[in-house]
């Protein structure tokens, strides 16, 4: 077929675009392989739904721990195979050990590229010298995270993320990578033989549509922030990557394990690690009432919670009860009309909060904040999925040929626990990794055949189908707050189920038509992502009958070992959901 053709009749004139690894997503792992597959030799292209770094979970992440881990600029006796083992004792059985032995092993030089291509890491002190490979230099402001043997993350002022791309994003256009900005992913698109063989995509900027012929395709289009009310990134991330994959029969593993927790969320957003936690802030209710006592089994105090509390949430200590208590308030309808709790510092000394908790001192007074004078509106918010395309080598390669998944979009190094630091390593380590093999596998790839996207077009046609009774902007609140409230804290069978049916309701209704005007389509499209991908992650939760880490079922609040010590892989075939267990071996 000629989806160029097919697209005309449509009204949706398109612009065609060539490259040989097409780069989607803009965050700190897409640009990473954007660099490396054009050291490597290749025609980049680099689509970003938002302007290159202002959207993503890896710009926006902050918090006064938000840094990457890797061996070699710390202790001595810390070393790549104990930052491998302390990431296996964290998710055996539900990750893959030869993906966590790259991640381990690569860290450090993707660290030290970073230092090459100036990213100011925090230090401790004066005198390490520029240029010192790992080891030499000891002079590293580190932080030991949760589940870490030594202290090996890095930072930069707790807005390391940023501080990468934009390094990142700098080398890669200097060396000639193209970015086209307001560019999101519709669909992937495939040639006769069943590889990709581009996307289709569409510029908001300039409301056209974009055929983009690759050789690879490598995806970093991040996470699903975008279907909960609350999260700690942008909301252009909407599972696009995921829906697009899966409507391509790619398999999806560690879909039910999911990371958030307590959140400043106006006047911006910020998660609230330990640091915050330890100075015992008062939670109050909309009625002005503390409430955390009132949501305490006997035998545990406030103090155990607050001094025990990470990010983010986990049922293995007493710290859960924080997050629950949150979330029933809210629930309970005493929270604020933002969905929200109170924050109060006033109790806390000044001189006490600056020293532990600077960073969040320091954005705070930017925006005209005082946490010993101000309430601060605090919610749970989605942080990251732990679960993605499952990728099958360590070049970053998926089920469906041709295409590469990173960065939150892939899965098989997170499982239901990770130690801190560990994303940010995944992302420039699978980053690095699926630029390079991109590059290879386009230069050995012959002459592309037609591409086959009878489906892709029929699913626009049943977008534009006029369908007086379908409102997208209403469906999108309705789903948002359903997995919000249903997908997050407490889990169950009814509110699991009841979440589902919405998702359920949204895409049979855009079966029988989206009711979009062509300036309305993307609209519609990124819902029909959104249902898709809320589907998939709903499922999960759902066939996990037990409770783990972040993943509590208060219909099944023990964990579950025999039945459940796995991964599971969802897919679809013939419109069903398939699963199965993942026999990852062992580490």
């Amino acid at each position: 077929m000629d989806i160029v053709r097919d697209l005309r009749s449509l009204g949706l004139a398109p612009e065609e675009l060539h490259c040989d690894v097409l780069v989607v997503g803009g965050g700190g792992a897409a640009s990473r392989a954007a660099l490396s597959a054009r050291l490597a030799g290749a025609d980049v292209l680099v689509l970003t739904k938002a302007p290159l770094g202002v959207g993503g979970s890896t710009v926006h992440g902050a918090s006064e721990i938000m840094s990457m881990g890797a061996s070699g600029y710390g202790d001595p006796s810390d070393s790549p195979d104990i930052h491998y083992r302390d990431t296996m004792a964290a998710a055996s059985g539900f990750i893959d050990p030869a993906l966590v032995r790259v991640l381990a092993e690569d860290a450090p030089a993707r660290i030290r590229d970073l230092i090459d291509y100036g990213v100011p890491f925090d230090r401790a002190g004066q005198g390490a010298v520029h240029g010192a490979r790992p080891g030499e230099e000891r002079d590293f402001k580190l932080i030991r995270s949760d589940f870490g043997s030594y202290a090996r993350a890095m930072g930069v002022s707790g807005r390391t993320g940023k501080a990468f791309v934009a390094a990142l994003a700098e080398q890669a256009l200097h060396r000639g990578v193209r970015v086209r900005e307001s560019a999101g992913l519709v669909d992937l698109l495939f040639d006769a033989g069943g590889r990709c063989a581009g996307v289709l995509a569409h510029d908001a900027s300039l409301n056209r549509w974009l055929v983009v012929h690759a050789r690879a395709v490598v995806l970093g289009t991040g996470g699903a922030h975008g279907l909960f009310t609350q999260q700690v990134s942008t909301a252009e991330m909407t599972g696009d990557g995921q829906a697009a994959c899966w409507r391509a029969g790619a398999e999806l593993v560690n879909m039910e394990f999911h990371q958030f927790g307590p959140a400043l969320v106006h006047p911006y957003v910020q998660l609230f690690s330990k640091a915050c936690f330890v100075l015992h802030p008062r939670m109050l209710n909309a009625e002005g009432r503390e409430f955390l006592a009132d949501h305490l089994p006997s035998g545990v105090t406030a103090d155990e919670v607050y001094d025990e509390k990470v990010f983010p949430f986990t049922i293995s200590n007493a710290s859960r009860w924080i997050d629950i208590a949150i979330a029933r308030e809210i629930a309970a309808g005493r929270g604020s009309e933002r969905g929200t709790v109170h924050f109060s510092f006033a109790h806390v000394d000044a001189q006490r909060m600056q020293q532990t908790m600077p960073n969040t001192v320091r954005w705070m007074s930017e925006r005209g904040v005082d946490p010993r004078r101000d309430l601060l509106d605090v919610g749970i918010a989605f942080q990251c999925l732990n679960g993605g395309v499952r990728m099958v080598d360590t070049g970053a390669r998926t089920t469906l040929p041709g295409v590469h998944a990173i960065g939150e979009l892939a899965g098989g190094v997170r499982g239901p626990d990770r130690p801190g630091g560990n994303s940010l390593a995944e992302g420039q380590v699978f980053g690095h990794r699926a630029g390079t093999a991109a590059a290879a596998d386009a230069r050995d790839r012959g002459p592309a055949g037609p591409i086959q996207a009878e489906g892709v077009v029929e699913r626009l046609r049943r977008a534009l189908r006029p369908n007086g009774s379908f409102d997208a902007a209403s469906q999108s609140r309705t789903l948002r707050d359903s997995l919000q409230r249903h997908a997050l804290v407490e889990k169950n069978e009814a509110g699991l189920q009841s979440a589902l049916g919405i998702a359920r309701e949204v895409g049979a209704a855009l079966e029988a038509g989206g009711n979009a005007a062509p300036s309305g389509l993307p609209d519609v499209l990124t819902l029909d992502n959104m249902a898709c991908t809320a589907r998939i992650i709903l499922e999960a939760c759902l066939a996990r009958r037990e409770s783990r880490s972040g993943h509590y079922r208060t219909d099944h609040p023990e964990r579950d070992d025999a039945s459940f010590g796995m991964a599971w892989a969802l897919r679809q075939q013939g419109g069903e959901v398939v699963r199965r267990a993942v026999a990852y071996p062992a580490a």
